[in-house]
């Protein structure tokens, strides 16, 4: 399209001017051009039509290395928030500062147990910072991790909070994406009204190819707007994964949370 652009812009502009010159000398000035002045005013008026096309192309492509560098530049910025919002959301501020405002309680109270609640804090973000690098867990490591967090709620809730797991053996070794269970827990916890003097129990269980987690409905008036941002993004995280949705359904006065159980074939690599 270049070239085809300085031809077409060379043969307009110099057939125009060469024909109002013609026109000019002939009707206006009584004689005709000689071809010598004919000549110079082509080439004047040729190599004027190629410096303002060289202008133009020149800004065009200014114009577009300038846009791309732009997007670029938006672009990493993009993925330094997405870093810093996942760095934050690793660390869940909400449960830390809730969790040191337990234990300065649980010092004056019973240092045993406070020290019981510090290795329990310190086994949750280990959990998280140990799993960062990985894709998957095992259901297993994700349970203990859940009890855990479980237990650091607990100390608000007066020991409230039940999780009852029926799962086997066999059905532990299932794969999952770290801090799913922390995840979904907690969002239940936060996002319930939790009765002081009944417990709230949390069911896990498998279902074929998920993980459900069920759990009575009595939601808060006003949703914990930083859980239910984690849980969308499980969601998403899943969906890159496996082609099977994360489901959340409330039915019969009761939550309905199912994880996609990930197998991993290790003779072929596939991700099932």
């Amino acid at each position: 399209m270049i070239p085809l652009q300085f031809l077409m812009t060379l043969l307009v502009s110099v057939g125009l001017v060469l024909l109002f010159l013609t026109a000019y000398f002939n009707y206006v000035i009584g004689f005709s051009i000689s071809m010598t002045q004919l000549m110079i005013f082509t080439i004047v008026f040729t190599v004027t039509a190629l410096l303002y096309n060289v202008m133009y192309f020149s800004n065009y492509y200014l114009h577009k290395e300038n846009t791309l560098k732009l997007q670029a530049e938006n672009q990493q910025r993009a993925v330094l928030e997405m870093e810093m919002m996942e760095y934050k959301n690793d660390i869940n501020p909400d449960l830390l500062y809730e969790s040191l405002e337990n234990l300065i309680a649980l010092m004056h109270r019973d240092v045993e147990r406070a020290e019981e609640y510090i290795d329990c804090l310190g086994s949750a973000y280990r959990y998280v910072l140990t799993n960062r690098q990985n894709e998957l867990v095992t259901i297993g490591s994700e349970l203990a991790a859940a009890r855990n967090i479980l237990r650091l709620l607990n100390e608000k809730y007066g020991d409230q909070l039940i999780l009852d797991s029926s799962l086997k053996q066999d059905e532990l070794e299932g794969m999952l994406i770290p801090g799913s269970l922390p995840v979904i827990l907690e969002s239940l916890v936060r996002n319930t009204i939790i009765a002081k003097y009944e417990p709230f129990v949390i069911l896990c269980y498998q279902e074929e190819d998920y993980l459900t987690i069920e759990s009575k409905l009595n939601d808060r008036l006003i949703l914990h707007q930083v859980s239910e941002d984690a849980f969308a993004r499980l969601q998403r995280s899943y969906s890159i994964f496996t082609d099977r949705p994360l489901i959340k359904v409330k039915a019969y006065e009761q939550n309905y949370i199912k994880l996609p159980v990930i197998r991993v074939t290790e003779e072929i690599g596939i991700i099932q």
